[in-house]
């Protein structure tokens, strides 16, 4: 499923799964907090720590993750995304470079990652 598809992709670029890389031998923040999307706040989350979610496992913290995406494609958030609101436009809301990144590497790694067009509608996802 696309939705699934996109999750894994955006989870993989915030650095979830970096268990035993050198340079994080205790996992990442999105590893350790058990938050695949590096969620700021979530009704799903115990308790915040620098800012960002922390999840009782990471079971919770996909569902969390899920749940947000499909609350901006149904345009239920302040970010002003909706249903017609492209992968670009989530990766540009999500990722913005006034935190810090890059957007267009974001979105390239999440394109080559999920197979998913730039152009994919938020409605497309199947929320």
């Amino acid at each position: 499923m696309k939705l699934e598809r996109l999750i894994l992709a955006m989870a993989e670029h915030e650095g979830w799964g970096a268990l035993g890389d050198p340079k994080y031998p205790n996992g990442t923040r999105s590893y350790r907090h058990h938050n695949p999307g590096n969620l700021r706040v979530s009704p799903f989350a115990y308790k915040v720590i620098d800012n960002y979610a922390v999840f009782k496992n990471d079971a919770i913290g996909f569902l969390a993750f899920q749940w947000d995406i499909l609350q901006k494609a149904k345009g239920n958030t302040s970010t002003g995304l909706g249903p017609n609101s492209t992968l670009r436009d989530l990766i540009f809301t999500w990722a913005p470079k006034s935190d810090g990144n890059d957007p267009e590497k974001y979105l390239a790694d999440v394109v080559h990652n999920s197979g998913l067009p730039e152009t994919l509608t938020l409605k497309e996802l199947g929320a």
